[in-house]
């Protein structure tokens, strides 16, 4: 498995039944109390979130208990963390991500050496997963309903061939030039099949950047991060700039602060087509209209 990214939820609450453990506990107050501004929420009976509350991911999880993948052993306190690279367990599995230890000062070390917040970037690059999920599915339904107006007009599905480009041009240079076909079905498929073109070409070849925003509190006021993703169809979605820009809130460019506004009436995970995605009420995915800054 890959590491768990997790965001958490404005109210901090985890819902399971039981009480923890009492080592859990101790091991809970024992890194609040040597952390600087960090929380703990219950995860499980075993384990616990470890957050700052001005960041919306949990920085990973403590916990104790018997943590080893493959043999029975003794409990030991547990920092599950993204920076922890364990080469005693294969890359994919949870235990990879862990630092055992029988100690709990020893734990607590180990949470304060590698437990660390997310920066905008990296928020952008994980919550981009389901982004990119939804306009997958606007690019595939774009590709299929191209497909389909190409079969109701009688023209071949094997678009890339000459004769088919050919055959489409002419086709659609006729309805420009104010012809109308005699066959009214027909007629009416070869103007839908413009349009459906169109719509597919939009995303022939091209990149999709969309920018990142995140709004948070700062000792100056709220503030405004904006990082892009400089393709959310690509395999990686990585971060093109290093913050882009950091607004005071009340600068927030026109634009920006209009989708904004737009994606603000929306749902959480909510898409809407050339606007944007929302998030949560602090964090969204705009489209950028022009690519070349």
């Amino acid at each position: 498995m890959s590491y768990e990214h997790k965001l958490l939820e404005d109210d901090y609450t985890c819902a399971y039944g039981g009480d923890p453990v009492k080592e859990l506990d101790s091991f809970r107050s024992a890194v609040e109390k040597a952390m600087r501004g960090v929380k703990t929420v219950g995860r499980d009976q075993r384990t616990a979130w470890v957050f700052i509350e001005d960041n919306p991911m949990a920085m990973g999880y403590i916990g104790y208990g018997d943590f080893q993948s493959s043999v029975v052993g003794d409990s030991k306190y547990v920092v599950y963390a993204r920076d922890v690279h364990n080469g005693k367990y294969g890359e994919y599995s949870e235990q990879y991500y862990m630092r055992m230890a029988v100690n709990i000062d020893v734990a607590v070390k180990h949470a304060k050496r590698f437990m660390r917040k997310y920066t905008t970037d990296e928020i952008a690059e994980v919550c981009a997963r389901d982004v990119k999920k939804a306009v997958t599915t606007i690019v595939s339904k774009a590709k299929d309903d191209y497909r389909n107006a190409q079969a109701s007009a009688g023209v071949s599905t094997n678009s890339h061939t000459s004769a088919t480009e050919d055959l489409m041009s002419e086709l659609f240079n006729m309805v420009r030039g104010g012809h109308t076909f005699v066959n009214a079905e027909l007629d009416k498929n070869v103007r839908d099949l413009m349009v459906k073109k169109s719509d597919a070409d939009r995303f022939k070849g091209q990149t999709l950047p969309l920018d990142f925003l995140r709004v948070y509190k700062h000792y100056d006021g709220m503030r405004v991060d904006i990082t892009r993703i400089a393709d959310i169809t690509s395999y990686t979605m990585k971060p093109m700039y290093e913050h882009k820009h950091t607004y005071l809130a009340n600068d927030l460019p026109d634009d920006l602060a209009g989708k904004v506004a737009v994606m603000s009436m929306c749902e959480d995970k909510h898409f809407v087509e050339g606007v944007g995605y929302r998030v949560n009420e602090a964090m969204f995915y705009l489209y950028v209209e022009d690519v070349t800054t």
